[in-house]
Order: C-alpha cells, then sequence, then structure tokens
C-alpha cells in the first residue's frame, strides 16, 4: 500500500478562466483527496500579449505515486480540451503544473517537484503562501510565506475571490 502525500496544483487559464478552473477543480476532485484551494488572483499574461490569467493553487492528498500524479494532471488538461502549444508562453485554456508532492525533491526527465515555478512568478507563490503558510520549500528549506517575502516580482497579483 502506497502511503498517503499531500500534493499541490497550481490551476491557470486564460481562455474562459472562471468556468475553467471551476472544471478542474471539479476534476481534480474526482482523483485526489481535496483539502484545500486558495483564493483566485489575476495575473497579467506573461512572456506574451493575451488576456490576463486567473490563478489559483489547490492542496490534496494522495495515495499515487508521483509519475502517476503528473499523468492523471495531463489527463485532466486533455479531458478538458487542452491541446499541446508550440510556444512556452501562450494563451491557456487550463494549466495544471503539480507545484509539490509531500516534501519530497524528484527531478523525473524534467518533471520535478518542487516545481521550479514556485520562486519564479506571483501567480504561483502567492497562492501557495496562501495555503500552505508554514510548509518548507524542500530545496530552499523556508516556509512560501518566508519565501514569498524576499521576492520583489515584476508583476503583481490581484485576488479576485
Amino acid at each position: 500500500m502506497s502511503k498517503i502525500v499531500e500534493i499541490s496544483i497550481s490551476l491557470g487559464s486564460n481562455i474562459d478562466p472562471k468556468k475553467n478552473l471551476i472544471e478542474a477543480n471539479a476534476l481534480i476532485k474526482r482523483k485526489f483527496s481535496f483539502l484545500n484551494s486558495s483564493n483566485i488572483y489575476s495575473s497579467k499574461s506573461a512572456g506574451f500579449v493575451g488576456n490576463d490569467f486567473l490563478n489559483q493553487v489547490t492542496v490534496c492528498s494522495t495515495n499515487l505515486k508521483f509519475e502517476k500524479v503528473i499523468t492523471t494532471l495531463k489527463t485532466i488538461e486533455s479531458s478538458m480540451g487542452r491541446k499541446k502549444e508550440k510556444e512556452k508562453f501562450s494563451d491557456r485554456l487550463i494549466d495544471l503544473d503539480l507545484l509539490t508532492y509531500g516534501n519530497e525533491i524528484i527531478d523525473n526527465f524534467g518533471k520535478e517537484v518542487p516545481h521550479k515555478d514556485i520562486e519564479k512568478y506571483s501567480f504561483v507563490l502567492v497562492p501557495l503562501a496562501e495555503v500552505l503558510p508554514n510548509n518548507i520549500h524542500p530545496k530552499l528549506g523556508m516556509t512560501f510565506t518566508e519565501l514569498l517575502k524576499t521576492k520583489n516580482f515584476d508583476s503583481e497579483v490581484t485576488k479576485i475571490y
């Protein structure tokens, strides 16, 4: 029997974002044991000209192995109609990223936790620090709240609801 692990998932969309975040959360709740979600935040598109994004972090528990969690998130994206984008920065119907898998450090052929974007973008770290304020970043040894206080991001996020 596999152990139960707490995972955090970043959700983002700038194509009918409110509808797509609701749908993605519903699908996540079918696959994992839901624990908590952050507020929803708005952010400007990064790296391209596009509509603003809505972002959120959801925390769940699961007994699935790391690779199976990644596969499940990609399956949810595909089931919602996400196609593989050619560009790294582009409009997104839905984007689901595994941010943390317990307190483990895993790098498996480019799929890694903690996710490298945690410290790069306010739209990831702000909602993550909201739902897991005292959890420690496994590589940096700081809580997400402490990490947030050290950052001065180029773009800010606005809490929507």
